[in-house]
């Protein structure tokens, strides 16, 4: 396999231009333009805008390497109309099924339930002694992060002047942005910023630390949400999401299952009794 990719290398011949000009690669039965490579990574949920150079040059790299074994692959002896070849249909057909399928449930879930506050609550208070005690002490951490320094500071004086939700924190930059990152271990945190956030208290936003990815310069202003020891209660609001999540999946195998009762009436399926 090494020798006949080496033999394909050396027979094909491509050019690799990322940014400059329409075409990234081009080779003898193929050719990539930028156009193409961006709604590749738009179909794999991927944001070309922050992918770095050596991101970008390893999925061009991957692209690469697939198609010129795709080329290959006759001679290879996988020929169309072969027994291996109908397997590979067959196996494309029922994944493009289990992925439709999986995919309509997902809408289904979405539409028809929702999760209401009263009952995060409850799930919540039931379960807090087993699963929502902390085996260390964490910090719930929320980021905003910016290429800007000055943005960067303006944030944090905003949150520590009460005047901003970090949440709320809004750049037409799309460098620029909020994550909540969650309870976070202290051991888990980098040492530059661990001392900071244990001597910081609830709601306090730390001066930005400044990052260097690729040549490029960030600036991340943590904001510390809350800090708990070992045996101490998680906050309800930094665990909701996942909570929404897990109810939304106990109603939703409920809701499917009327739901199929619903189709096995619908499209009146005779000869089968049972639960689906």
């Amino acid at each position: 396999m090494v020798c006949a990719a080496l033999l394909i290398a050396a027979l094909i011949l491509f050019v690799v231009r990322p940014g400059k000009g329409e075409l990234l690669l081009e080779g003898r039965g193929f050719a990539l333009s930028a156009e193409e490579f961006s709604s590749y990574l738009r179909d794999r949920g991927i944001d070309e805008q922050k992918l770095t150079e050596s991101q970008r040059s390893e999925i061009i790299r991957g692209w690469l390497r697939s198609r010129l074994i795709l080329l290959e692959s006759s001679n290879m002896g996988l020929e169309k109309g072969s027994a291996s070849y109908r397997s590979i249909e067959q196996k494309v057909e029922d994944y493009r099924e289990n992925l439709v399928v999986a995919e309509a449930i997902r809408q289904y879930v979405q539409k028809e339930i929702t999760v209401t506050d009263d009952e995060v609550n409850r799930y919540y208070q039931n379960r807090k002694e087993e699963e929502y005690r902390a085996e260390e002490g964490m910090a719930w951490l929320v980021v905003i992060f910016t290429r800007n320094e000055e943005e960067a500071l303006k944030a944090m004086k905003s949150v520590n002047d009460q005047k901003m939700d970090p949440a709320a924190f809004h750049s037409e930059k799309e460098t620029s942005g909020f994550s909540d990152l969650g309870y976070l271990p202290f051991n888990d945190l980098g040492d530059d910023i661990r001392e900071d956030i244990l001597a910081a208290p609830a709601g306090r936003a730390l001066r930005p630390v400044r990052y260097e990815e690729e040549g490029r310069t960030f600036y991340y202003v943590f904001v510390v949400r809350d800090k708990v020891w070992k045996n101490d209660f998680l906050k309800r609001e930094a665990v909701a999401g996942q909570i929404r999540e897990a109810i939304r999946k106990i109603k939703g195998k409920e809701a499917l299952e009327e739901l199929l009762k619903h189709l096995l009436v619908k499209y009146r399926v005779k000869g089968f009794e049972g639960t689906l």
